[in-house]
């Protein structure tokens, strides 16, 4: 849990802000990307821990997508029944800070790791494409919503952007709530096939791969990855391909959180003394000798008393 709370707290900075800058700009499409990413992180939380997948797991991880898309029927409702409102160019503000979060910290962090030549690298909940697709809506929203001075349609586009980012919220929620069910009827494999394997170890940057797996809580899924990285890898290239990897696993192997960890191999070997039948008998004798010493001198007393 220590090594992957930089990461989820940086997450929920994010939801924060969203949420703030969605109040205060008058952007539910901002809203509806804050609610997307608590969802995220609320998701990975399931599956921090290492748990059996058992079918009572099934039940919960079913209900939580349960909600995922309740929420995303509730936040487009308010957006239609509410006031229709133009969004503030202070979004931008919002996004930027946003972006800065997310890439950032990832970013330090993995230094950090590749310093160190252990620990964690990465660990994401968002594929980066559908992350900036995210940001491209907002983006796109206010720039067609400032037009709506001129072409009078286009004040709807706040609420088409809500309903687009509700998508993706409800597409993860349907998609948890389908796992779940195929794992309470022990249909859900977390099998890995030998193509991606071979994939991440065809990479340049890799010098080995010591673990690639995929668990799951229920119909939540985390795919773990532990590498062994070349040490003439400059940073800028080791983000790149971090990066690059986790969206990698994102989309082949569809899992809601991926966990890339930088292994050490180079583990100091330890010593360990073997003692010979001979040694063991001359230490037996040595024992035998020094009690019957102590048995003497006791008798010896016994005698002048």
């Amino acid at each position: 849990m220590k090594e992957v709370k930089s990461f989820i707290i940086a997450d929920f900075i994010l939801f924060i802000i969203k949420l703030v800058g969605g109040l205060l700009c008058s952007s539910y499409t901002l809203l509806a990307s804050g609610i997307y990413d608590i969802g995220l992180i609320i998701s990975a939380l399931f599956v921090i821990k290492e748990n059996n997948n058992t079918k009572y797991r099934g039940i919960i991880s079913s209900w939580w997508g349960f909600l995922l898309i309740l929420s995303a029927i509730g936040i487009v409702f308010i957006s239609e029944v509410e006031k229709i409102m133009i969004p503030s160019f202070f979004i931008l503000l919002f996004l930027v800070i946003t972006i800065i979060i997310r890439y950032l910290i990832p970013c330090f962090k993995t230094n950090i790791s590749y310093q160190k030549k252990k620990g964690l690298l990465m660990y994401g909940v968002i594929n980066s494409t559908i992350d900036f697709y995210n940001y491209g809506i907002i983006l796109g929203v206010l720039v067609l919503a400032k037009l709506s001075k001129w072409i009078d349609i286009f004040k709807y586009a706040d609420r088409i952007g809500t309903i687009l980012i509700a998508g993706l919220i409800l597409f993860k929620g349907i998609r948890i709530i389908s796992n779940s069910f195929k794992k309470m009827e022990d249909r859900f494999s977390l099998d890995i096939n030998t193509e991606v394997k071979n994939e991440i170890v065809g990479r340049n940057e890799i010098k080995s791969l010591d673990k690639l797996e995929v668990t799951a809580y229920g119909g939540i899924t985390k795919a773990s990855c532990n590498i062994l990285i070349k040490d003439s890898l400059q940073l800028l290239d080791l983000i790149s391909f971090v990066i690059t990897l986790q969206d990698y696993l994102f989309k082949k192997l569809k899992a809601d959180v991926v966990q890339i960890i930088l292994v050490d191999k180079e583990k100091k070997k330890v010593k360990v003394k073997v003692r010979s039948l001979k040694q063991d008998a001359r230490n037996s004798r040595g024992r035998n000798g020094k009690t019957n010493a102590k048995k003497k001198n006791t008798k010896q007393k016994n005698k002048k008393r």
